[in-house]
């Protein structure tokens, strides 16, 4: 199951195809008409209209949705000396990972958790909050920061930050799901096979375990946004499940 989950890859074609769908079929017949009405020139024009909008719709279906969460959120770039840490943990867990350093920002709140977002490995944003920078060990920083890692390789996060525009397109939803699109987030052992993959970068499973332990002990509830994301957060940022959180921690004890 872990080898299922480091290999899933992101399906953005298939968002941006299904995203596409239902303007060509709109587009389709709409050119129906136009040949009725004009002929040959209704259909020439229809066809070239209709593949235009298409080709446009895949390539822009993503656009600006990483942006739109972060300034939903409100996070800052993470560029003042209290996130010295987590700029260095970040850039050595980029090479150790083979993941494109993503944008690293603050979310201001004393809650300790931390958040991924990103629609392609090129896009990609990790967002810590204030109270997991200054509630964390070093060692506990880079077990949570080298779980964001193990999320950007896998590859489902690009699948549920583009799902946020599913939310507001029932259509283009049904449209994905027929085209065969699936998603590890809600596999029940997804949290802890994530957990084990990030000790495996790190090589120190006390170092999650204590993250976890603190995100437990001082609270991890922030206002999460679309419900999409709520997999994408270290901790769920909705619900205070201290069953899980030791569940998972007993989960890395036995390593």
């Amino acid at each position: 199951m872990t080898s299922t989950l480091e290999q899933a890859s992101p399906r953005s074609t298939s968002y941006g195809l299904a995203a596409a769908l239902p303007l060509a079929l709109a587009g389709l017949i709409i050119t129906a008409v136009l040949t009725v009405v004009v002929g040959v020139i209704g259909l020439i024009v229809g066809l070239v209209i209709t593949g235009v909008a298409v080709v446009v719709r895949m390539r822009t279906f993503a656009a600006g949705i990483d942006a739109a969460i972060i300034g939903h959120l409100g996070a800052t770039p993470a560029d003042g000396p209290e996130a010295a840490g987590l700029r260095n943990l970040a850039e050595g867990l980029s090479a150790t990972a083979g993941v494109p350093l993503p944008e690293l920002l603050i979310l201001d709140t004393p809650s300790v958790n931390l958040l991924v977002v990103g629609t392609d490995a090129e896009h990609a944003a990790i967002i810590a909050t204030s109270g997991l920078l200054a509630q964390l060990s070093r060692v506990e920083l880079e077990g949570a920061v080298a779980r964001a890692f193990v999320q950007l390789r896998q590859g489902d996060v690009f699948s549920a930050t583009m799902g946020i525009r599913l939310e507001a397109a029932p259509a283009t939803r049904i449209f994905a799901s027929m085209l065969g699109h699936r998603s590890n987030l809600e596999d029940p052992d997804r949290d802890v096979l994530l957990d084990r993959s990030a000790v495996m970068l790190t090589r120190y499973p006390p170092g999650l375990v204590g993250a976890l332990g603190v995100c437990l002990r001082v609270g991890s509830m922030v206002s999460a946004g679309s419900p999409s994301l709520r997999r994408l957060w270290l901790v769920d940022p909705l619900t205070a499940d201290a069953d899980a959180l030791t569940h998972r921690m007993e989960a890395l004890r036995l390593l």
